[in-house]
């Protein structure tokens, strides 16, 4: 029979290694049993030879058992693990089920989100379609206002103009209207940027009624407009032709006004000259060390006149002296007409010639372009 610690070795393995273990140990000990029982006396010492051979087998055997308690431990510890691992799959195929549980809700909405797209589309359909009534009530009343347009075309020439431009706007709005709807056609899935788009347009299309209401309105404006402008210009014949009349009679009047006016201006050139004779000798003496070998006459040289004219000395070097008398310095033309003088004295008389000006009032800007050329400036106030 087996031992005591055997047998609490053997209670530790799994029940299919017990029990083939206890299957073995009772045939062994079944044979054992019928070898006692026909063994003689000179086969004594071989049954004890195989009885000891038996009982190293028997502790080998032992030994095999405690490796294989051994094993189921660390079996055991494996199972346990391995029931861990069961129970986190066991939390994650839970997990698993929440996600599909959730998966199926956003299903269900896309579902419900879909079905709403489709009623969207037909409210989307049936917009487009009244706004093809809507524009070809507006092609309607635009032949209607072409026609208007036609008939005081011939009254009204700016008019005519204003109306093709607007005819222009329109077709360019009709195409805008095609080509939106052919986009609509191409763009189903984009059925939300669409709708924004489709109530832009609504609100075109109502800006464009009206503005064509007020066109119309203009029309008619226009038209009682033209009507009261060509009395008004009948009206205004009559006034030209008087305004004309009266206008000759200004002019015989003005022709008179000229006359004074230019004697008046002549008058004041002299005195201006005569007043420059008597204070010219002295003043170019003082200011330019210029000396007068003769004195200043008013005469002409090669076919121009000159309010001064004269024999000078400057510097030791003779030469002529040749001026105008403007009352105001303040136009350079007067300087080229100057120096135009002074190159045909130069060329008429020979050797150098001062230019000089004699003014009221002189331009500062003409002062300094006049100082440039080198001529001479003298106001009536230096003196």
């Amino acid at each position: 029979m087996a031992s005591v610690a055997l047998m609490k070795k053997l209670s530790a393995l799994d029940p299919p290694v017990r029990d083939a273990l206890l299957a073995v140990m009772e045939e062994v000990e079944s044979r054992t049993r019928a070898a006692t029982e026909s063994v003689t006396r000179s086969a004594f010492d071989e049954l004890t030879n195989v009885v000891k051979r038996f009982a190293e087998a028997q502790e080998f055997t032992a030994k095999s058992i405690q490796t294989l308690a051994d094993a189921q431990v660390r079996t055991e510890e494996r199972l346990a693990a391995f029931s861990q691992q069961v129970g986190s799959l066991a939390e994650a195929q839970i997990r698993n089920e929440q996600s599909l549980s959730a998966l199926t809700e956003r299903v269900d909405r896309l579902t419900q989100h879909v079905e709403r797209l489709t009623e969207a589309q037909e409210r989307t359909e049936r917009q487009l379609e009244k706004l093809a009534q809507a524009q070809e009530q507006t092609e309607r009343r635009l032949e209607e206002l072409a026609q208007a347009q036609q008939r005081t075309e011939r009254r009204l020439e700016e008019l005519a103009q204003a109306q093709a431009l607007t005819e222009q706007r329109l077709g360019a709005l009709t195409e805008r209207v095609d080509r939106l709807t052919e986009r609509v056609d191409r763009l189903a899935e984009a059925q939300q940027r669409t709708e924004r788009r489709l109530e832009e347009l609504a609100q075109a299309q109502a800006l464009t009624e009206q503005r064509l209401s007020a066109l119309t309105e203009r029309v008619d404006r226009l038209t009682e407009a033209q009507e009261r402008t060509e009395k008004r210009l009948d009206e205004l014949a009559a006034a030209q032709i008087a305004l004309q009349e009266t206008v000759e009679r200004l002019g015989f009047g003005l022709g008179a006004v000229r006359d004074q006016v230019g004697g008046l201006s002549r008058t004041m050139a002299y005195a201006l000259e005569n007043e420059a004779y008597r204070h010219l000798p002295n003043f170019l003496k003082e200011r330019y060390n210029i000396d007068l070998l003769e004195r200043l006459v008013r005469t002409e040289i090669a076919g121009r006149e000159v309010n001064f004219f004269g024999r000078v000395r400057k510097d030791g070097q003779d030469g002529h002296l040749v001026g105008e008398s403007v009352l105001r310095l303040d136009d350079r033309a007067k300087l080229a007409q100057l120096q135009a003088t002074v190159d045909a004295m130069e060329e008429a008389l020979g050797g150098p010639v001062i230019p000089v000006i004699v003014t009221h009032f002189a331009k500062k800007e003409v002062l300094e372009k006049a100082q440039q050329r080198g001529i001479l400036v003298i106001q009536s106030f230096e003196w």
